[in-house]
């Protein structure tokens, strides 16, 4: 026989039924803090969303140039483009003087205006910044932390005094079969990084975001700005001046980065030897020559582009043509291309992901097409300029820029269309996103309970308002009885009328306790639904009358109840469903309260299974 614990799930369905509330689902809230500076913009805090519409800001701080993007969500995941600016920086000696801190300070206030909110997101060097994708247990959200930390310190050991790390859970991965998540860790200086905060700082501007290159290209592929690169494999390759960056992203995930110490600087140096070599076959062994400064190999070597300034008839190497220029810098850029092809093998041999499909370029310099498309050849793979503003370009007080303009650009654009959600934040890491998460879920709480408190008080003062106005009209008309009613009702009419009615009760009470028992067949009988079996039933009706009238103790002590024994047929899932809804319709009778189950078990029953219950049914006065 089964144990009372058997009744656990029909007694929980029980309550369900019987407490059954409504929940209201706490909505969204969102709230701002907005900071006003001298009166002439404002900007909005990172860690709280603002009521107002806001834009960002991309600050992109290079060595010669201060570039600017600043864009707006339209909707969901798109962002539109209001407005872009470059402004030299050469002019400045110094960045760590005053006149630097003013005169950032001052572009920035120019470009962003003093009508909307402002997240300003800022660009800091990838080189001190280590990016490394893991694999970690699936361990509770209070571990994830500690199981981050201590695989990537014992991968790449650092110094927590000095270098800051985050990571971002990316989804499943079956590792040796083995469920496990995919993670990308990255290390960065905490030097750089309290640089540029103390940058903004010694400026007076709050800043929301610290990010770098690579991340700033994922926001690009990640929210759909190029379209062909949301899906897939896609490399970025930035030539810059003293090494280059090869960045490889896989459905606008950044899965690896890797650094090529070769750049700018190695075609200068290439193409230096060319000219060298024909200088010397020109002026003959006697003859002495001028060296070549750096400058005047570089103008030889952006001339390339039709974007940089052409050799006049003074210059050097006016002499070569756009092919003798390209040959002198292919040993350089054939160097890239090796360490790119390694790293494409290393990616597919050995991390397993699919091969790389296209591959965007950019570089420091004005880029020429002949390097674009050579790099595609010796890859054999389709190419091209990493150019997300050919399609977007917004009108700006520049006018038309040129297409090496609009590449420089890029970082900045990457840093405008940021959001905490998909982007690798410096300054709000993974602890400051679960303090940000715990303050949303309880803000959204307490909005929640607080719209339920409006609209219950309001219920409640609308039908206090109602049973007001009914008990009035109700008074009103007993008075207008009371006024017709002659004669008027003294003492001894309402004493016999008060024995009257007392016989009349006396004399029901005699017919109920006679009748009952049939009367609980009657009512048991009306409630059982075709699938309930009846066993037995068994009623304690307390004793008999006796013509005395009993003691109040005995009288209160007496309790009557009915023991109902039976068998519930059908599919063996609906059985206790079954006896839950017939418990309910027992509670529904005026006859019966505080129902209990005794017994309900699972029994075989005419080949085949059936609910045995026993249940205790309290008769009602």
């Amino acid at each position: 026989m089964s144990h009372i614990k058997d009744i656990t799930s029909t007694e929980k369905l029980l309550d369900i039924i019987r407490n059954k509330k409504n929940g209201a689902s706490p909505g969204p809230l969102s709230a701002s803090a907005v900071d006003k500076k001298k009166g002439r913009f404002q900007f909005a805090s990172p860690r709280i969303v603002p009521l107002r519409k806001s834009a960002n800001v991309g600050v992109d701080i290079g060595h010669e140039f201060l570039r600017m993007v600043k864009a707006e969500r339209a909707n969901d995941n798109k962002w539109e483009l209001l407005d872009c600016k470059s402004v030299p920086l050469t002019h400045i000696a110094s960045r760590e003087s005053q006149e630097f801190i003013n005169f950032l300070r001052s572009e920035l206030i120019l470009f962003c205006g003093s009508d909307m909110n402002v997240n300003l997101w800022v660009n800091m060097s990838a080189a001190r910044v280590n990016v490394r994708h893991i694999t970690i247990p699936k361990v509770p959200k209070k571990q994830i932390e500690n199981a981050v930390y201590w695989t990537i310190k014992k991968e790449t050991p650092f110094d927590e005094k000095d270098t800051v790390f985050d990571f971002e859970i990316q989804g499943d991965v079956n590792d040796q079969g083995v469920s496990k998540w995919l993670t990308m860790v990255y290390t960065a200086s905490k030097e750089d990084i309290e640089d540029k905060k103390r940058l903004f700082t010694r400026m007076g501007l709050p800043l929301a975001g610290v990010s770098i290159t690579p991340f700033a290209i994922q926001n690009i592929f990640k929210t759909g700005w190029i379209p062909s690169a949301v899906e897939g494999t896609i490399a970025s390759l930035f030539i810059g001046n003293n090494f280059s960056r090869i960045d490889i992203y896989s459905k606008g995930k950044l899965i690896m980065t890797r650094g090529i110490k070769a750049g700018v600087n190695s075609m200068v140096e290439s193409l230096t030897e060319r000219l060298s070599g024909t200088r010397q076959e020109k002026s003959g062994a006697g003859r002495k020559r001028i060296p070549l400064s750096v400058e005047q190999v570089r103008k030889i070597l952006f001339s390339l582009s039709p974007d940089s300034p052409q050799l006049s008839g003074e210059d050097i190497g006016i002499e070569l043509n756009d092919e003798d220029k390209f040959e002198a810098i292919t040993p350089a850029l054939e160097r890239i291309v090796r360490q790119t092809e390694r790293t494409f093998e290393h990616l597919r041999t050995n991390l397993k992901y699919d091969k790389v499909d296209k591959i965007y370029i950019s570089s420091a310099m004005n880029i020429s097409r002949l390097i674009v498309e050579y790099i595609g050849e010796q890859l054999d793979m389709q190419s091209d300029l990493l150019d997300p503003l050919h399609l977007k370009m917004p009108h700006t007080s520049m006018g038309d820029i040129s297409m090496s303009d609009r590449l420089a650009f890029t970082p900045a654009l990457g840093l405008a269309i940021s959001d905490n959600a998909y982007t690798p934040n410096m300054i709000f890491r993974f602890k400051e996103k679960e303090k940000a998460a715990l303050i949303g879920k309880a803000n959204r709480i307490i909005l929640a309970v607080f719209i339920a408190l409006i609209f219950i008080s309001s219920g409640i003062f609308f039908i206090q308002i109602q049973e007001s106005r009914h008990k009035k009209e109700t008074i009103a008309g007993l008075e207008k009885q009371l006024a017709q009613h002659t004669p008027r009702i003294d003492q001894n009419e309402v004493s016999r009328i008060v024995a009257h009615y007392r016989n009349g009760f006396q004399m029901a009470k005699e017919y109920s306790d006679r009748y009952l028992g049939l009367a609980i067949i009657s009512e048991i009988s009306s409630l059982t639904p075709p699938n309930v079996r009846l066993l037995s039933l068994k009623t304690n009706l307390g004793a008999p009358p006796t013509g005395k009238e009993p003691a109040k103790e005995t009288k209160n002590a007496e309790v009557k109840n009915v023991i109902l024994e039976g068998v519930i047929i059908g599919d063996r899932r609906t059985l206790e469903s079954s006896l839950a809804g017939y418990i309910m319709k027992l509670e529904a009778s005026p006859m019966f309260h505080q129902i209990s189950i005794k017994k309900n078990s699972i029994e075989p029953f005419k080949k085949n299974e059936a609910l045995h219950f026993i249940i205790d049914l309290k008769i009602g006065e």
